[in-house]
C-alpha cells in the first residue's frame, strides 16, 4: 500500500511553517508518510534521520522538538520508541494540500536540501492543479512527464512563507530545477513535476 502524507496549504498560510527549523520542514514530511490515518507514526531515529537529511542526532532531535514547540505534534515515549502523533494544521483533510508518497519521500525529497525542501513545500501547495487542455497551461510539456500542478512565482510571497531570504530562494528555486522537481516555463510560470 502506498503511503501518502498530504502536505496542507493551511500549513504553509497559517505561518507555521516559516516559524519551525530547517530540520523540522525535513522531518515533517517523513513523519507524515509514516503515520496512519489518524497521524499516529512511530519510525525509529535512523529512518528520521535518513530520509529528512538530518545527518547529526541532535539536529533531528532539534527539528522534532521545533515541531513540538510548535505544537504540529505531540511525541510520546512508548516503552523504547517514540510515537509522534501529528496536529492539525499539520495533518489535516481540507482539499488543499499537496500528495508526498512515500517513493517521493524516499528519492526526490532526500536528495534536496534543507533550503530547497522549504521552497518546494510552499510551490507544491501553491500549485494549482491545471489539465493539459487548458489554454493557460505551458506548452513544451512532454506527454509523458509526470506533472502536479501549475503555478506562478511570487518570489517574495514564497521567500516569506518559507522563511528564507531573498538569495536563499532564488538558489533554491535553481536547484530544484536542476533536480528536476520544478520546470520552469514562461517568465515566472512553474510546474511541479512528481
Amino acid at each position: 500500500m502506498l503511503r501518502i502524507y498530504r502536505l496542507p496549504l493551511r500549513l504553509i498560510t497559517q505561518g507555521k511553517w516559516l516559524r519551525i527549523t530547517h530540520s523540522a520542514k525535513a522531518i515533517l514530511p517523513v513523519l507524515g508518510v509514516h503515520a496512519d490515518d489518524d497521524g499516529i507514526c512511530w519510525p525509529g531515529m535512523k529512518i528520521i534521520r535518513y530520509l529528512s537529511g538530518c545527518v547529526r542526532p541532535e539536529t533531528a532531535r532539534a527539528g522534532i522538538r521545533s515541531l513540538v514547540e510548535m505544537d504540529l505534534i505531540e511525541k510520546v515515549r512508548q516503552g523504547r520508541r517514540n510515537v509522534y502523533y501529528l496536529k492539525p494544521p499539520a495533518i489535516t483533510e481540507g482539499k488543499s494540500y499537496y500528495p508526498m508518497s512515500e517513493e517521493f519521500v524516499l528519492t526526490g525529497w532526500t536528495s534536496l536540501s534543507y533550503v530547497e525542501k522549504a521552497v518546494f513545500a510552499v510551490l507544491a501547495v501553491k500549485a494549482t492543479i491545471e489539465s493539459r487542455d487548458d489554454p493557460d497551461f505551458p506548452e513544451g510539456f512532454a506527454e509523458d512527464e509526470e506533472w502536479f500542478g501549475a503555478g506562478e512565482i511570487q518570489k517574495k510571497k514564497w521567500q516569506r512563507l518559507a522563511g528564507i531570504s531573498h538569495r536563499s530562494c532564488d538558489k533554491a528555486i535553481k536547484g530544484l530545477i536542476e533536480k528536476g522537481q520544478i520546470v520552469l516555463r514562461e517568465e515566472n510560470r512553474y510546474i511541479v513535476c512528481r
